[in-house]
């Protein structure tokens, strides 16, 4: 039986209260671990059944989340190899790789933040979309560094994630403005970068990332300003590489607008929009700073899809 915890963690991450891919993936790792912290199952294959069944209704929250998909993914690898006689074993197993990921997330998140401080610009504007904790790292070890950085925060409809990067980034004291999405052309001239997450990259560089970004991708492809994204390596998506199309997420109409408001209007609610990896100068990673042609690589070094997943 599912943990009543776990179902509360899942109707966190479906409704948005969990955000962001990385929290996402933590919760879902952590998920795993309370289910089996929880579990009264007596054997080795009833438990493994209730962890499956766990991470299909996490999975099945964001369809657009690789990276959780990728960390749960690798919790069932370290299973099978570590290989327990009983349901002790299994449980140490999924408690161990659930701290253990906690600090891997850390040491990327720091190496990160480190690339991408030092790819920014000395005293530049950076424009910055949704809300990111890896762009905020960056961003905030870029100004322990000295390096005057500044930002603009689109505040990101429909549910205005860019207005919590611009709080963040104001506490850790980088100036910085917020406007409208529709503002961004009237703005971009100013920038000297533009830095974005990624919920998802495809076996091309591809990026899926919060709606809007595309747009932001072009006006800067157009102005000559560079576009950056910072993505842990698990933000790749390996059922690309076998001819899977990442699905785009659309969300309850309700958070654009009340559909009884306006009887007879279709209102559509993409959560992600696909850019293109030719608009991208680059993504930041944990194992630095790297074109969209080198990350499939990068990622597969790392053991990321290196198995067709349609053939299991």
């Amino acid at each position: 039986m599912v943990s009543a915890a776990v179902k509360s963690i899942c109707k966190d991450i479906k409704s948005l209260k969990i955000q962001g891919a990385r929290e996402v993936a933590k919760s879902a790792v952590k998920a795993l671990a309370v289910q089996a912290s929880e579990s009264t199952a007596k054997t080795v294959e009833s438990m493994k059944g209730e962890l499956i069944e766990v991470a299909d209704m996490l999975a099945a929250t964001r369809p657009t989340e690789p990276m959780m998909r990728n960390s749960l993914m690798y919790v069932f690898s370290r299973i099978k190899e570590e290989n327990p006689k009983n349901v002790k074993e299994l449980k140490e197993i999924v408690e161990k790789e659930n701290k253990d990921y906690l600090v891997s997330l850390e040491k990327s998140i720091f190496a990160i933040s480190e690339y991408g401080a030092r790819e920014m610009p000395k005293g530049g504007t950076i424009l910055i979309h949704c809300h990111s904790h890896t762009v905020v790292g960056i961003m905030a070890r870029a100004h322990e560094m000295g390096k005057e950085v500044n930002a603009i925060c689109c505040e990101t409809r429909p549910k205005f994630q860019g207005r919590t990067t611009a709080k963040e980034l104001s506490q850790a004291g980088v100036p910085t403005r917020l406007i409208v999405d529709s503002a961004v052309k009237a703005f971009i001239g100013e920038a000297d970068a533009v830095l974005v997450g990624a919920d998802s990259i495809d076996s091309v560089g591809n990026l899926i990332n919060k709606i809007g970004t595309s747009t932001i991708a072009l006006v800067a492809f157009e102005k000559d300003i560079p576009f950056y994204s910072a993505a842990e390596l698990y933000k790749f998506d390996p059922m690309t590489l076998w001819g899977a199309i990442t699905k785009i997420e659309e969300r309850d109409p309700s958070e654009v607008a009340d559909p009884k408001e306006f009887d007879g209007v279709e209102i559509r609610n993409p959560a992600f929009d696909l850019t293109l990896a030719k608009y991208i100068t680059a993504y930041i990673t944990e194992r630095g700073v790297l074109p969209p042609s080198s990350l499939m690589g990068t990622a597969i070094g790392k053991g990321i899809g290196v198995e067709n997943p349609m053939s299991k």
